[in-house]
């Protein structure tokens, strides 16, 4: 075992290592190397597809907020809207229900009235009718021939007494 001494398998394993890489950079480099990069462009495209669908998809999620937040809005004035007209038609209803009242009560009170005036001109009649059934049987009663005697005088006597001198 000579530390010097030179064996020939060192060199032919240099030289056998040599033609491998030769042999690899000729037939199989290129090949491997262009399949590679066929996955790195694929990768790449996969990626760059991906960012644009994940833009897409957040485009697509502002719009829904944006429809989301235009659909509350027009609810929100819908409902405005409704609150108030009813609040409009609550006026309405009440100041035609004001107004029938009013009339109501003045139609009412004119019908009060106007039985009270048909009343007072009935009892009118009655007291009148009463007054000549007094007064008839008063007379009656009163009138004989004497009675109509003075009834006369004192008759003769207060026409003389209206009369102008």
């Amino acid at each position: 075992m000579n530390p010097i001494a030179f064996d020939l398998t060192l060199p032919a394993q240099i030289i056998s290592f040599l033609i491998l890489v030769w042999v690899l950079a000729k037939f199989a480099w290129k090949p491997l190397m262009g399949m590679m990069e066929k996955r790195r462009l694929f990768i790449q495209e996969n990626l760059a597809q991906a960012e644009a669908e994940r833009q897409e998809a957040e485009r697509i999620r502002q719009e829904y907020q944006e429809e989301m937040r235009n659909a509350r809005q027009e609810a929100q004035a819908v409902i405005e809207k409704a609150t108030k007209t009813s609040e409009q038609r609550a006026a309405e209803i009440v100041d035609e229900a004001r107004r029938e009242t009013e009339k109501l009560k003045k139609s009412a009170l004119a019908e009060i009235e106007r039985e009270r005036e048909k009343a007072v001109a009935e009892v009118k009649a009655q007291v009148a009718d009463l007054s000549i059934a007094v007064a008839e049987k008063l007379l009656r009663a009163k009138l004989d021939l004497s009675g109509q005697a003075e009834l006369v005088d004192q008759f003769i006597q207060e026409i003389g007494d209206s009369r102008p001198c």
